[in-house]
């Protein structure tokens, strides 16, 4: 999740309201949907995996692969974070299979790390491309760290959702107004400003960096336009909503305006 030096507090400091998000039933359908699209984004890989999760913070996206029997690397800044990534890979029975480098992302770019990371199979750069000052240049260095034929996937907040939630979930047409041409937008969770990123922008710097994108997900289709955030609790109700989701997550047109966009991508051979 953390992408930096500057960011690290940032992020750091407020692992315990990422924690609590990441608990909440919004957190968890996030997650479900985000581990059943990247499954299917690398699929076609075969046997055990280079797994590289660019700004990973506790690993959450990451992790699920090692129980899978894949290598995971988690890379970020924020030493809380990976913390809970190490923590949580002994929970879970994959410490053998996850390792964890704290390294500002900045550095590594610039070619400033203490060691080169190598090459992945996939590399994974979920709730970090937003908080880029440089997306292109980002996005080609992550497809450089990816192997010939591997894959790249990168997920952001999705700008339409912003204006739907405001109109639709909120019924504030003012606010939604206010959003629909800023730039910008201030992520509650990290109580940090968040650029207004969409999936055309970032999928035009995955083609540029000689990437072909193969998948494109929404995450959370439908639930952030359901306003009563109890029925979300009621463990029927959730399975329900997650069921649907998932039939929905790589449908026309309901990926396109999803609280996140993900983009799977081919690496050229």
């Amino acid at each position: 999740m953390s992408d930096g030096g500057a960011a690290a507090g940032v992020f750091g400091d407020r692992a315990g309201q990422w924690a609590s998000w990441q608990s909440s039933p919004w957190g968890r359908l996030r997650y479900a949907v985000a581990r059943e699209t990247t499954a299917r984004a690398i699929a076609a890989l075969p046997g055990r995996l280079r797994v590289l999760d660019v700004g990973g913070g506790d690993g959450a996206d990451s992790l699920p692969l090692a129980e899978d029997g894949h290598d995971v690397t988690v890379l970020d800044f924020a030493p809380e974070l990976l913390m809970q990534a190490q923590e949580a890979a002994g929970r879970r029975g994959v410490a053998d299979r996850v390792r964890v480098v704290r390294a500002d992302l900045d550095d590594l770019m610039t070619g400033a790390g203490d060691e080169p990371l190598g090459t992945f199979d996939v590399v994974l750069c979920h709730n970090v491309l937003h908080y880029r000052a440089d997306v292109p240049a980002t996005v080609r260095w992550l497809a450089r760290l990816a192997r010939a034929d591997g894959v790249v996937s990168v997920m952001a907040p999705n700008p339409a959702m912003d204006v739907l939630s405001a109109a639709v979930r909120r019924q504030d047409p003012a606010g939604a107004l206010a959003v629909l041409d800023s730039p910008t937008v201030h992520g509650e969770t990290f109580d940090h400003p968040m650029r207004r990123l969409g999936a055309a922008e970032a999928e035009e710097a995955l083609t540029d960096a000689g990437c072909t994108v193969q998948h494109r997900f929404g995450i959370r289709c439908v639930m952030d336009l359901i306003a009563d955030d109890e029925r979300k609790s009621e463990p029927a109700f959730y399975e329900q909503l997650l069921d649907l989701e998932l039939r929905l997550c790589e449908r026309e047109p309901y990926w396109r305006t999803a609280r996140f966009w993900q983009l799977t991508a081919s690496t050229s051979s």
